[in-house]
């Protein structure tokens, strides 16, 4: 998975690189109308900013450690 944030911070995803490219075009001809969308520009662009994305449990079972984050209550 391939991930990217559009620089409103718009978050962007896709399997591959392509599709990257795809949705990053679709998101700027809906969002950006006004800008000029150039597919080789927008290819450099994922080339260059893009990164991968995974999507994991926390932990195996699902269930996490009952501690809270936060300081040590003294």
């Amino acid at each position: 998975m391939k991930a990217m944030l559009c620089g409103c911070g718009r978050h962007l995803e896709a399997a591959n690189d392509d599709g990257l490219v795809r949705e990053t075009l679709a998101h700027r001809r809906q969002e950006h109308a006004t800008s000029v969308t150039d597919e080789k520009l927008v290819r450099r662009v994922v080339a260059e900013n893009a990164y991968r994305l995974e999507h994991v449990a926390p932990y195996a079972d699902g269930e996490g450690p009952d501690e809270e984050f936060g300081p040590e209550p003294y």
